[in-house]
């Protein structure tokens, strides 16, 4: 049996005033894996990583004044009989 890839919700907002972050790299890393982009600043990334590892490397490109929350999505919080979200973060772009 496959385990299934962990979802990630990814929310930041980077502090305009200490910009020197590298948010090229920042957007280059998570769409490295298959991910869609909610909003401006609101992902969702498929990975066998644990939350953790997709951390150590991304802080690399956060100013520690920038907003930056992560969090596990369990698939448990969705239907069982609709699976429409995580089939949509599955398929790509």
């Amino acid at each position: 049996m496959l385990a299934l890839m962990a979802v990630l919700h990814i929310t930041y907002k980077r502090d305009r005033e200490a910009c020197n972050a590298d948010y090229d790299a920042f957007y280059r890393t998570i769409t490295s894996y298959p991910s869609r982009r909610l909003s401006k600043s609101h992902w969702m990334i498929n990975t066998e990583e644990s939350p953790q590892a997709v951390w150590q490397k991304l802080k690399q490109y956060i100013e520690p004044t920038d907003y930056f929350l992560m969090m596990p999505l369990d698939p448990s919080w969705f239907s069982a009989k609709d699976r429409t979200v995580l089939g949509w973060l599955a398929a790509g772009p």
